[in-house]
């Protein structure tokens, strides 16, 4: 029996070596217990998803004496002052400005204003369900709607944003508005604080297929579009009052580098990639793409 037990205890003492040359004798192995990632190429959007509401200069046309309709002109036509749009009673309607012809009428055309629109409050609006009807008939009744026409040199783009979210926004920024039949570029004209809430209000001169034809629409704000070095927050460290990474070398040894933060989403940054300027104007090398760095430093 104290055979075995020596055998048993000389075991135990080579095991403990044995794990001791693994851990602190043998170059790089204590790489393998640490976790790292590889740095990449990346895109970072600071957006929002809200809906909007489109607010132009239009004037809704009425009919003046009932009768038959004769359509001169189509709907989501571009026409120019005095442009003839239809007859209605033996009386021709014109377009008293330039714009784009629309027959869609959704009642709101007074309400929704840009001289109404900074005083819109949300807890109204957002109930309201301003849904476009299509007018086009072969007759009308006197005062029916007919047509309108929407100045499309400058519209506007509205919605409400909570408070935690503000702090993206600040005017004359230029942004994109993703709708869904495409996107166009704006630019923040106003932000209006609305009783815990915050009004936005985007001026637009682009082009929008459905800009004459509806009153509301899902859309994502893109207020942001970044490109670098995507890092998540766990592997951000500080470092004598800097931030930065742990990146590993050649040696399989780790060095504290600088980055650069141009952008975050809260959960991940986006950095600069190879070097910036520091506020002294000198030169600061900093990650690249492909670095292996040292994920959750302590």
């Amino acid at each position: 029996m104290k055979i075995v037990k020596r055998i048993m205890l000389g075991l135990f003492i080579l095991s403990l070596i044995g794990l001791y040359v693994v851990i602190y004798a043998v170059p790089g192995v204590t790489g393998a217990f640490t976790k790292t990632e590889i740095l990449e190429y990346g895109n970072l959007k600071i957006m929002d998803s809200e809906i909007c509401y489109i607010i132009r200069n239009e004037k809704v046309y009425t009919a003046s004496r009932g009768g038959v309709i004769n359509y001169y002109i189509g709907d989501a036509v571009l026409v120019k002052t005095g442009t003839k749009i239809l007859n209605a009673g033996n009386a021709d309607y014109t377009s008293e400005f330039n714009g784009v012809t629309s027959y869609y009428i959704d009642g709101y055309e007074n309400y929704f204003t840009p001289d109404t629109m900074r005083e819109l409050k949300y807890d109204v609006v957002s109930s309201i369900e301003a849904i476009p009807a299509n007018v086009v008939k072969n007759e009308t009744l006197t005062d029916e709607p007919l047509f309108k026409i929407c100045d499309n040199r400058e519209w506007f783009l509205i919605c409400w944003v909570d408070a935690r979210n503000i702090a993206k926004y600040e005017r004359k920024k230029s942004v994109v508005i993703e709708l869904p039949l495409g996107q166009v570029k704006a630019t923040i004209e106003d932000i209006i604080e609305d009783d815990g809430k915050w009004l936005i209000i985007f001026r637009s001169d682009r082009y929008y297929e459905d800009f004459a034809r509806i009153r509301t629409a899902p859309a994502t704000i893109v207020i942001a579009d970044y490109n670098g070095i995507l890092i998540r927050n766990e592997s951000i460290a500080v470092k004598d009052g800097a931030i930065g990474v742990y990146v590993k070398t050649k040696s399989g040894d780790f060095i504290f580098k600088r980055i650069k933060v141009i952008a975050t989403d809260g959960e991940s940054v986006l950095a600069e990639v190879s070097y910036y300027y520091n506020d002294e104007g000198e030169r600061v090398g900093t990650v690249n793409i492909y670095d292996e760095i040292l994920t959750n430093p302590k």
